[in-house]
C-alpha cells in the first residue's frame, strides 16, 4: 500500500535557521533514499505507530511498528535502499549519516494528512549492523478523566464515593506498567474534589509525572537517601487534605505512611502494579507489611485499569456467537444477536472474485484502531478484609468477591465486547498478557 498517494509528506528538517532547515531538505530531496524515507514515515503515521524500529543486518533492513502497545512486522527492505533511506532520515534529523557506530539523537518535523507530527530518531551501532528507533509524537485528544479513558458513566459516582474520605483512609489505584499505568493514576486523581481541598503528590524527583491540575507536586531525592517520608514533616505543617503516593518500594515505608495518615487524619491514595483489582491488593500485602490488618482496615477500595485495543469500525467482521460463548462471557443469549472480530490483512489475500484485497485504509490492515480502558472497581468489605488477612491468595479472594456480587474485570470487558468495541480475541490477549 502506497501511503503517499493521497498526500505528500512535507518535511521540516533540523537546523538553527529557516534557511538551514530548507537547505537540509533540499539536500536530500533528490536522493534515491528520499522516497523510501517518505514511505516509512507515512506508514508510521498511518498506523499510529509511536515507535518504528529499523534493524540493519548485512543483507537487509527488518522493520517493526509498535502500535497500541503491540509489535507488527513491516516489509523488509534491501540493505542498499535502507542505507540510502537512513542517510536521508539522519540528514533531516541533523545527525551524521556517515557515523554508523556511535549513538546519535536528532529530530525533524512533518506535515501529513493535514496534521503536524514530530519525530525523534535514535541510532546506535550494534554487532550485526545498526538499530534505529523512529519515535512519533503528535497531538492526540487529551485523556484526562476516567470517562475519557473508557470508564462506564455509572461507575464514576461509585469511584468518587470510595475516594471521598474526610479523615484517615486509603485507596489503591492499579494498572500494568507500560499499559496505562500513568493514565489510570491521573484519571483517578482527576476524579477527586481538588477545587476545595489541598492535594499533594509525593514523588521521586527523577520520576515526576505529568501535572494534574490543582494537585501540588512535592519531590524527594532517593540518591540522597531520601524517601517519601522525608518531606512530610514540613508538608504536614501546611495541613494538606489529601496525600498521594505513586511509588511504594516496600511494606515498611507503606506502614509508616499509614501511621502518618492515622495520626493526622489525612486520607492517602496509593498506586501499585496489578493485573486486576485483587491481584493489586495482594501485591500490596506482598510488599511486606508488618501489620497487614492495619492497612486493610483503612482501605476503602481498589481501582484497576487494563487497556484493550478497539476494533476498527471500518473493517470489523460481524458474526453470530455460539450460545456457549455468550454463556462463558456472562452475556444474555436472547439479547446479543451479533459480536465482532477483527479483519487482519495478509499480503496476497483475495476476495470472492479472486481480486487482490487492499489493507484497510483506516487501520492499515491491523484490524484494530486505538485503545480503551477496562475498569474494575473493588469495594472493600469486612468479609474481604478478613479473608485477605487469613488466606491472602487470588483464588480464595476472587471466589469471595464473586459471591458478594463484585463485577470482575472479565465481566466489564464482556460488556465492551457486546457493544462491538473490542473482540473476544482481544480479551483473551489481555488476560494472558
Amino acid at each position: 500500500m502506497d501511503y503517499t498517494k493521497a498526500e505528500p509528506v512535507i518535511f521540516t528538517a533540523a537546523g538553527e535557521t529557516d534557511q538551514e532547515r530548507e537547505e537540509n531538505v533540499e539536500m536530500v530531496s533528490g536522493s534515491p533514499g528520499f522516497a523510501p524515507a517518505t514511505v516509512i514515515v507515512a506508514e508510521a503515521i498511518h498506523k499510529d505507530a509511536d515507535l518504528t524500529v529499523l534493524d540493519f543486518t548485512p543483507q537487509q533492513v527488518n522493520i517493526r511498528f509498535r502500535v497500541d502497545g503491540l509489535w507488527h512486522p513491516g516489509v523488509p527492505m534491501d540493505r542498499q535502499t535502507g542505507d540510502y533511506m537512513l542517510a536521508v532520515l539522519k540528514q533531516l534529523a541533523g545527525t551524521d549519516y556517515r557515523d554508523r557506530r556511535s549513538k546519535q539523537k536528532g529530530k525533524f518535523e512533518t506535515e501529513y494528512v493535514r496534521q503536524k507530527q514530530k519525530f525523534k530518531i535514535v541510532s546506535q551501532g550494534i554487532p550485526t549492523g545498526e538499530r534505529v528507533g523512529l519515535y512519533l509524537d503528535y497531538k492526540r485528544p487529551p485523556l484526562e478523566t476516567v470517562e475519557d479513558l473508557g470508564m462506564r458513566k455509572s461507575m464514576v459516582p461509585q469511584l468518587v464515593d470510595l475516594m471521598k474520605m474526610d479523615s484517615s483512609g486509603w485507596f489503591l489505584v492499579s494498572a500494568v506498567p507500560g499499559e496505562g499505568y500513568t493514565s489510570a493514576w491521573r484519571g483517578a486523581l482527576d476524579s477527586c474534589d481538588r477545587l476545595v481541598k489541598d492535594f499533594f503528590v509525593i514523588e521521586e524527583v527523577k520520576k515526576v509525572e505529568p501535572e494534574v491540575i490543582n494537585i501540588g507536586s512535592i519531590t524527594f531525592d532517593s540518591s540522597k537517601q531520601e524517601t517519601a517520608l522525608t518531606p512530610l514533616p514540613q508538608l504536614i505543617l501546611r495541613e494538606p487534605d489529601v496525600l498521594a503516593f505513586p511509588d511504594l518500594p516496600d511494606g515498611k515505608l507503606l506502614e509508616s505512611l499509614c501511621d502518618v495518615s492515622i495520626k493526622h487524619d489525612i486520607p492517602m491514595y496509593f498506586r501499585n502494579p496489578g493485573k486486576n483489582a485483587i491481584d493489586a491488593l495482594l501485591r500490596m500485602i506482598a510488599l511486606g507489611l508488618p501489620q497487614p490488618k492495619k492497612f486493610l482496615d483503612q482501605l476503602s477500595g481498589v481501582l484497576c485499569m487494563r487497556l484493550v485495543r478497539k476494533l476498527c469500525t471500518k473493517c470489523r467482521i460481524e458474526y453470530v456467537p455460539h450460545p456457549q460463548l455468550l454463556q462463558k462471557l456472562g452475556l444474555p443469549q436472547g439479547r446479543i444477536e451479533r459480536l465482532y472480530r477483527p479483519f487482519i490483512f495478509k499480503p496476497g489475500m483475495l476476495d470472492e472474485n479472486q481480486n487482490e484485497i487492499e489493507p484497510c485504509s483506516n487501520c492499515s490492515g491491523i484490524g484494530y484502531k486505538g485503545r480503551t480502558g477496562i475498569f474494575e472497581l473493588l469495594k472493600m468489605t469486612e468479609p474481604l478484609r478478613a479473608a485477605a488477612i487469613k488466606s491472602p491468595n487470588l483464588a480464595a479472594l476472587t471466589a469471595l468477591a464473586k459471591k458478594n456480587q463484585h463485577i470482575s474485570l472479565t465481566q466489564e470487558a464482556s460488556v465492551v465486547i457486546a457493544q462491538g468495541v473490542t473482540s473476544v480475541e482481544e480479551l483473551q490477549r489481555m488476560l494472558q498478557s
